[in-house]
């Protein structure tokens, strides 16, 4: 079962960043998140309404819970900015290396690693450099200057890392209320986030006919990937649906090269291989 919720997981994580691409061209990155949040909100509480229980909120769980919201949301502002502008196969990858950043801060918090965890981290580096470095060649392919593929690769590390310290109070989070429940008030959170900070820069809110069903199915799958992920994990702390769930980038870079026919050089094939394959030893 927590096999099937963490392919699941990864394929809802990977389809709907594939569509916050053209969601995000169509109405802008901001616009994007913040209806990709208000769909999801919806959907996730008509599923906690048929599988979750009572709301039982307790002032730790909400203080973790607020501030994985807040850093989970300027980590898909990030991400979405970063798929605007592509390559795709570029910035998913790179996103993707996010438990790289939770196993540093865990590392400097006291944990200790083992010998495969260590491993695993020099793999994920040597792929992130590969995939920076094989950046250059969408010069001509997509008509990006170096400035702009510069931005690109910077906005998708600060997305990982801001996904990653989001995560961590995430768990936090979970420890002390009911995971499911825990979803909830991250997603809230997020959503406040999000519309508080198109106010403050006067950021008008906008939605196309064009926009909608993308934007309908990319709060569907976002919403349904967490609610396998957590679902896995209310099952088993350690479950191997977190393995599988972290290949969402590697389906967001499938989906890249198959519809939108983005060009993936040998040194980009072996870097995004070499940064799934860190990232499953990381998360084992």
């Amino acid at each position: 079962m927590t096999i099937l919720l963490g392919i699941l997981s990864a394929l809802s994580f990977g389809i709907g960043d594939f569509l916050a691409r053209f969601s995000s061209k169509e109405v802008g990155f901001k616009n994007s998140l913040f209806w990709m949040l208000v769909v999801g909100a919806i959907f996730y509480l008509i599923l906690f309404y048929f599988f979750g229980d009572d709301l039982n909120p307790n002032s730790i769980g909400l203080s973790n819970s607020f501030l994985s919201g807040i850093l989970i949301m300027f980590g898909l502002l990030f991400l979405y900015r970063g798929l605007q502008m592509g390559p795709v196969s570029i910035v998913a990858p790179i996103v993707a290396t996010n438990p790289f950043f939770v196993f540093l801060i865990r590392f400097f918090l006291g944990s200790e690693p083992s010998l495969t965890q260590w491993a695993s981290t020099l793999v994920v580096i040597s792929g992130a450099i590969l995939i920076s470095i094989s950046a250059e060649s969408f010069k001509s392919s997509l008509g990006l200057n170096s400035k702009q593929i510069k931005e690109s690769i910077t906005i998708s590390f600060m997305s990982s890392g801001m996904l990653a310290v989001g995560l961590i109070f995430s768990q936090e989070a979970s420890n002390t209320m009911d995971p499911l429940e825990t979803v909830i008030y991250i997603r809230f959170f997020s959503l406040i986030g999000i519309a508080l900070l198109l106010l403050f820069t006067k950021s008008k809110i906008i939605l196309t006919k064009k926009a909608i069903p993308i934007l309908f199915f990319q709060g569907i799958l976002e919403t349904t990937g967490y609610f396998c992920l957590v679902s896995a994990y209310a099952f088993d702390k350690v479950s191997i649906a977190v393995v599988i769930s972290s290949g969402f980038g590697l389906v967001t870079v499938i989906l890249a090269r198959i519809i939108i026919k983005e060009q993936i050089s040998k040194i980009q094939s072996i870097g995004i291989f070499l940064t799934f394959l860190g990232v499953v030893g990381l998360t084992i």
